[in-house]
């Protein structure tokens, strides 16, 4: 995805993960114990790390930008940021990345489980567009939306190509930290180039977010 395209009206998606969560869930039923704990903890510790992260990260709690759970699946936690390109967007980025790699670190320290980050930008352009659907409203009457499109199921091909106390993320927002992140200690180093066999190309680079001194 182009910086330009980058520049018009989308949203920035963050998504964690556990690291051979199928090798786990083996692992424990195999002993007779339930994983249960293990998922209950992503979902109740992970956000609270990232709340810390972001309240680090900004000076202003102000300029804090709104981000909410998108959805929970299986062993995945998305985030939605419908934050604007610049400065708030790769401050957002670096939070979660620090999230990432202090929930990884914490857990391997241990005896846990690791967690891969991913995030990507989805433009709302045409190919992909926000829907409305007032059946699964809430009950004071306001219709629940959603985002559709190749570049959302783009994100979870590229998070399978993510690693343990990382992020992956798309060529949009690696752009982004390659022109805002130095001030801040963020940087990305090449990764993958992936199959995407929900977009136009054939193919796309991802990249890895570095934290610098």
């Amino acid at each position: 995805m182009s910086d330009n395209a980058a520049a018009r009206s989308s949203v920035m998606y963050l998504s964690v993960d556990m690291v051979s969560s199928k090798k786990l869930k083996t692992a424990y039923m195999q002993r007779n114990e339930s994983w249960l704990p293990l998922f209950r903890d992503l979902f109740e510790t992970f956000p609270l790390v990232f709340v810390g992260r972001v309240a680090l990260r900004f000076d202003d709690e102000h300029e804090i930008p709104d981000y909410s759970v998108w959805k929970t699946l299986g062993d995945e936690i998305v985030f939605y940021a419908p934050v604007p390109d610049g400065r708030p967007r790769v401050l957002l980025l670096a939070a979660f990345h620090d999230a990432v790699e202090q929930f990884d670190a914490r857990n391997r320290q241990m005896g846990g489980y690791g967690v891969k980050g991913c995030a990507w930008n989805v433009v709302l352009d045409g190919l992909n567009e926000t829907i409305e659907i007032p059946e699964m409203g809430s009950a004071g009457g306001a219709a629940y939306t959603d985002v559709i499109g190749p570049d959302v199921d783009f994100g979870f091909v590229l998070s399978k190509h993510g690693r343990g106390g990382k992020t992956v993320v798309d060529q949009g927002l690696a752009g982004l930290v390659g022109r805002l992140g130095g001030p801040i200690g963020l940087g990305t180093i090449e990764h993958d180039r992936v199959d995407t066999p929900f977009r136009l190309e054939s193919a796309a680079n991802t990249f890895l977010l570095q934290t610098q001194p």
